[in-house]
């Protein structure tokens, strides 16, 4: 009976031992107990503000925790922000380049760093005690914030617009300002009227200035049959006169002759003198008794 009782007492001791075991096995994998038997090395990122983020957060990069926050913020005295330490895992090697963000598990989650490494192929990587600039991505809080000076803004606006409104009223279309505007139109209809009026009465004229126009035309054409039938009259004329000199009758010889002309002049002047019937010849009297001149040739 005692040896079945220590043989089901060592079962239990077994059991309750090897639970034990199994316990703090998960507690070291994972709860932060296991992170002290880790090796690390450390970096410190710059935020301008790292709100939310505490000692112990996670630092995870592509999904996975790479580190954690060793500690809480430090304010920079001489400079705008704040320290916040980190402690990266030895075998998670960081590119020269990667950019850490202060992220948020949903709009009220958790605060994390979030490291997003550059694209390509790493050329170098982050040292130890490297000290590197942050960056922080909005959350519920920020949104709130701009959310708020937004509203602020928005009732700015509003408040001018109400202004503008209650000024264009007062002013713009005041009593007066209408019964002008009224009068206005009524004097551009007038005007309109007077003008469609004027458009006919131009028709009119301008249908006139056409007929006028196809008059002088007219006009202009038989002005031009004038001047040709001119200047064939002028041409004849003198194909005519040419003829006259060049020809064999009395005209070209009257032309061409000296002693004929001379002849016919002495008659038209006895024939003034003396008549027809008491007509003498004192015009060869008084001409000496030289003999006449030659007769010229006539040019062909």
């Amino acid at each position: 009976m005692e040896q079945q009782d220590r043989g089901l007492e060592l079962k239990v001791g077994i059991f309750v031992a090897v639970g034990l075991a199994i316990l703090a096995a998960l507690v070291v994998q994972f709860g932060r107990l296991g992170e002290g038997f880790k090796t690390y090395y450390d970096v410190t990122i710059h935020f301008a503000d790292a709100s939310g983020l505490l000692k112990g957060s996670d630092v995870l990069m592509g999904g996975a925790k790479i580190g954690r926050v060793s500690g809480q913020p430090r304010l920079v005295t001489n400079e705008r922000g704040v320290d916040v330490p980190l402690r990266i895992y030895d075998y998670a090697k960081i590119p020269v380049g990667t950019s850490f963000t202060v992220g948020s598990s949903g709009l009220l989650g958790d605060r994390f760093v979030q490291v997003t490494p550059p694209t390509g192929q790493p050329k170098a990587y982050i040292a130890k005690n490297a000290r590197i600039e942050g960056t922080r991505e909005k959350g519920i809080s920020d949104l709130t914030n701009e959310g708020g000076a937004l509203v602020k803004d928005l009732r700015g606006t509003v408040a001018k617009i109400d202004t503008a409104v209650s000024r264009l009223n007062q002013e713009a279309l005041s009593q007066a300002n209408m019964d002008h505007l009224k009068e206005t139109f009524a004097n551009l209809s007038k005007t309109s009227a007077a003008l469609s009026d004027s458009s006919k009465k131009i028709d009119g004229v301008i249908e006139k200035a056409d007929a006028t126009i196809g008059s002088a035309k007219d006009a202009a054409d038989k002005v031009q049959l004038a001047v040709g039938d001119a200047r064939k009259t002028i041409q004849g004329a003198g194909k005519v006169m040419e003829e006259a000199r060049s020809g064999d009758g009395l005209l070209a010889m009257l032309l061409t002759n000296d002693e004929v002309a001379s002849n016919l002049r002495a008659l038209i002047s006895n024939l003034r003198s003396h008549g027809i019937l008491f007509y003498r010849d004192s015009a060869a009297k008084g001409a000496a008794p030289e003999g006449s001149p030659p007769l010229r040739r006539r040019s062909r």
